[in-house]
């Protein structure tokens, strides 16, 4: 895990232990089970105009829009949901950053909703779903598309799960429900957004769980779903690309798991398998052949070696010196 933790500790997020990641796939197995999701039905929906191209107004018949499309994207179209805004919508267009919009207070944080903000997001009113989405963000599209995700992650538990009502109540199971529907690059997105403000950088997070959980979990479904992950990483920022590289790291040394969330998604929540039941990066690449001992073919291997993945450990070991060098 030293290529993990390196990398994660670069842009201050440390990796997980692997009792952590067993945790995160049982709870994601357990959820692919209860939400009975066939392997590779669920989309990879990336926030580009592929897949949300009508044009966004800020307001009310807009958010409404939006959500009926992300709900079509999870596959409950069967679902009755009425989405309501909470709150007064907020005035848009102001002076930003650096034109002297701080001093009208443009960068604070939104006021909240008064007694809006306290109702629960989604409610179950008779046979139809109330989906609340705070006025306040409409402003930020990372976090409305992520809220939203998350939101219809917990329906999609509500509905289908044996024991629904009860996990939907958790925001954390809720967003592991949005991934396994195929929301993950929305909510990556969200859990960890730099932004350059009045006061300087900030970093900030608008998910229940972490960069790191969220990333070994959306590797999960990209193995388990088959869906090539290029193209989701060209629309992840710098730090979660770099979490995720790793995060799939671990789940392509462990194919049993990825195996088992493919074919029996229950067998995975009881815990019944690996992690790493696969032979390490160097193993699988050069077998029991030794280490290449010149400079160029070093290089050479390392290049290969990128486009297989390695991690920056397997890279600095194949173009580090060699012995007796």
């Amino acid at each position: 895990m030293a290529g993990v933790r390196r990398i994660c500790d670069a842009f201050g997020v440390e990796a997980l232990s692997d009792t952590a990641l067993r945790r995160l796939a049982e709870t994601y197995a357990d959820i692919v089970a209860g939400l009975r999701l066939p392997a590779g039905d669920p989309l990879l929906v990336l926030p580009n105009g592929e897949y949300f191209p009508d044009r966004f107004t800020h307001d009310g018949a807009s958010v409404e829009r939006l959500a009926a499309r992300m709900q079509g994207y999870a596959g409950l179209e069967d679902a009755l949901i009425d989405v309501e805004l909470a709150g007064e919508l907020p005035e848009l267009g102001g002076a930003a950053c650096g034109t002297g919009g701080c001093g009208s207070g443009s960068c604070a944080t939104p006021a909240s909703s008064g007694d809006e903000s306290a109702r629960p997001r989604i409610e179950r009113v008779g046979e139809r779903w109330v989906l609340r989405v705070p006025a306040e963000e409409i402003e930020d599209s990372i976090v409305l598309t992520a809220r939203l995700a998350t939101s219809l992650g917990a329906i999609a538990l509500a509905e289908r799960h044996p024991e629904g009502a009860e996990r939907a109540q958790s925001p954390g199971l809720a967003e592991l429900a949005a991934v396994a529907l195929g929301f993950g690059v929305l909510l990556l997105e969200a859990s960890y957004v730099y932004r350059k403000s009045c006061g300087g950088p900030s970093v900030g997070r608008a998910t229940a769980l972490d960069c790191r959980e969220l990333a070994f979990v959306f590797a999960l479904s990209v193995a388990r779903e088959e869906q090539a992950l290029g193209s989701a990483l060209g629309e992840l920022g710098t730090t979660q690309r770099a979490v995720v590289k790793e995060a799939q790291l671990v789940v392509a040394e462990s194919p049993t798991l990825v195996g088992f969330l493919q074919s029996d998604p229950a067998r995975a929540a009881r815990g019944d398998y690996q992690l790493r039941d696969r032979s390490p990066f160097w193993s699988r690449l050069f077998g029991r052949r030794a280490r290449p001992q010149g400079k160029e073919a070093r290089l050479e291997a390392a290049l290969s070696a990128l486009e297989r993945g390695a991690s920056v450990d397997e890279l600095a070991e194949l173009v580090g010196p060699a012995d007796g060098e």
